[in-house]
């Protein structure tokens, strides 16, 4: 598995690169633009709320790509948080059957959270409509400053990266099907810089 993490991340495994910044609206299904906008070369999102219950419609919002990936893949992006910590990425999630992979960066830890407490990314799988947490790792992420996020499926390997640190992993036989890449934020302000995707089949 090192040796094929080693192989994604080298620019000569790669059949294509995607940008999915460079045309804009072009690349997305229709989405709400109030809550998205591509404002010079950048993506900025926000839910219309920023300390609603996780289940409020108005404290999450999505973005669904109209490009779908397979093969060896590595979802690269960097962004900065104006509010909250909150961004879900789905692979391979099947918007019809609801199944598949759902990656994210984890919640904002509470202001009284005991000094022992680290923030956590997380890997998570939907299934048959229920979210099981399959792993976990220490996510660092500041308000206000630039991070860069990783999200992976090599072989059977999905993958979670914090600043090009592995930071968990989760392995499924066979993997899921593909589906089209998918944005979630809930109760976040965001900008995101970079959103490009990097694959060894292009599709």
């Amino acid at each position: 598995m090192a040796f094929l993490l080693a192989m994604l991340l080298s620019t000569q495994a790669y059949a294509e690169t995607f940008d999915l910044l460079a045309d804009g609206a072009k690349l997305w299904q229709p989405f709400d633009q109030s809550r998205w906008r591509f404002v010079g070369g950048e993506l900025h999102g926000s839910t219309a709320k920023l300390d609603g219950d996780k289940t409020d419609p108005e404290a999450s919002t999505f973005l669904v790509s109209n490009r779908t990936f397979s093969g060896d893949y590595i979802v690269s992006v960097d962004l900065t948080f104006n509010e909250g910590r909150y961004l879900g990425v789905y692979l391979d999630f099947g918007q019809e059957s609801q199944t598949g992979i759902w990656m994210a960066t984890g919640h904002a830890l509470a202001a009284d959270a005991a000094d022992n407490e680290v923030e956590r990314g997380y890997i998570k799988t939907v299934e048959d409509g229920f979210w099981i947490v399959r792993a976990t790792g220490e996510l660092v992420i500041n308000k206000g400053r630039r991070v860069k996020l990783g999200f992976s499926s090599v072989g059977d390997a999905y993958s979670l990266w914090n600043d090009g640190k592995l930071i968990a992993v989760y392995r499924r036989e066979g993997g899921y099907p593909a589906g089209p890449l998918q944005l979630r934020l809930t109760n976040s302000s965001v900008r995101i810089h970079k959103l490009q995707v990097r694959t060894t089949k292009g599709r």
